[in-house]
């Protein structure tokens, strides 16, 4: 088995229980060997951030278009990779730092772990796996780390930061050296769900590739080294949801597109490199 992997790096995913995350997981399982996968328990209650009853409902709105364009845009989830039901664990909210989970992980074996969607993940956990952790980052990361950093960037009238960067994690909150990343194309036409999701499966495909460059043991990364702006859940309301909408309203994607030479310029993006 192991001079297999040699050639076939075991891997393990650690991840949460959304379409999205269902898709990555699957999606990678079709190609590259998937020996395990933990599924977290979100523990984001956006209705929690409302305050009234009109508040709830631009919640409620906002998040039921998100789950429904997650339904149409990984429709295709069927066609990807299914997992043995015995190698797939679901825990609680913040289980995949409890020491059980841990050395059910280390008893797999895996020459890499990947990450998506998770909570923080602490002590043993990142010591066990030094060196082995593949996180996916939704948001360009340095200039956006933390939560929703596909969602502040549109409220704040820059589409050219959505994306996704994949980075070695460390104990910081998405400050690990970088190895990819990764953005939509971007349409005129585009909501900001399906912008998120186009992030998704960039990432997605970029997470192959990291793989396989990881374990040849040839993969270039990036250290960090200034922190950008740090969105933390507590930071989401209401109002929020209303600026996003607007900045829609007023055509954020067309100026955007009309001037996207001169916006990128100010981005430093990290292409994939392998050593030669």
């Amino acid at each position: 088995v192991r001079d297999e992997a040699k050639v076939n790096p075991r891997v393990i995913i650690l991840t949460s229980t959304f379409p999205r995350h269902q898709f990555l997981y699957r999606y990678l399982a079709a190609r590259l060997s998937v020996v395990g996968v933990w599924q977290e328990e979100k523990s984001f209650k956006p209705a929690s951030h409302a305050n009234g009853p009109d508040d709830a409902d631009i919640i409620r709105r906002h998040f039921s278009a998100r789950d429904d364009a997650e339904a149409r845009d990984f429709l295709d989830i069927g066609l990807a990779g299914e997992i043995d039901s015995k190698s797939c664990r679901q825990v609680s909210v913040g289980g995949l730092n409890n020491p059980k989970e841990v050395t059910r992980m280390v008893e797999m074996e895996p020459d890499v772990v990947v990450v998506f969607g998770t909570g923080i993940l602490r002590g043993d956990i990142l010591s066990r796996f030094e060196g082995q952790l593949l996180n996916i980052h939704l948001g360009l990361s340095p200039y956006y780390r933390g939560a929703g950093t596909n969602f502040w960037p549109l409220v704040n009238g820059e589409p050219e930061f959505v994306g996704a960067t994949i980075h070695y994690l460390d104990s910081g909150i998405d400050t690990g050296p970088i190895i990819f990343h990764v953005r939509p194309e971007i349409n005129r036409a585009d909501g900001p769900h399906e912008l998120g999701n186009k992030a998704i499966r960039a990432a997605a495909e970029g997470m192959v590739k990291v793989v396989k460059a990881h374990h040849r043991g040839r993969l270039r990364s990036h250290p960090q080294t200034w922190k950008g702006r740090l969105y933390q859940r507590k930071d989401f309301n209401a109002e929020a949801v209303r600026q996003l909408y607007e900045q829609f309203d007023r055509g954020i994607l067309g100026n955007y597109l009309d001037a996207k030479r001169t916006r990128d310029e100010r981005i430093n993006l990290v292409s994939l490199e392998e050593e030669r």
